[in-house]
């Protein structure tokens, strides 16, 4: 699990849609339907209940869904703690 699998998830989850949480992303749609079904495999159980024209978090989704907001915003932390404690930047490697 990345942090990019939990950032596709929250966004398909407030969209309540993969195309529109694919604009959100500025990335194609198949894109955020992999990368849900591959947090989906990692955890082993379904977060979205899908139609053709529906997307419903599950009980799983549900419970998950403050956790993978809450994980995104210490990792947001840790840059914020990072960039505060030295304002130099890594210089690119030749």
């Amino acid at each position: 699990m990345d942090l990019r699998h939990l950032h596709t998830f929250v966004a398909v989850a407030e969209e309540r849609s993969f195309s529109r949480a694919a604009t959100r992303l500025r990335v194609a749609q198949s894109a955020v339907s992999r990368t849900v079904q591959a947090l989906e495999r990692d955890l082993g159980r379904p977060l979205f209940e899908r139609s053709r024209h529906h997307v419903e978090l599950t009980k799983t989704g549900l419970a998950t869904l403050d956790s993978a907001r809450a994980a995104l915003a210490a990792a947001e932390a840790v840059r914020a703690a990072a960039r505060q404690t030295c304002p130099c930047a890594l210089s690119p490697t030749p």
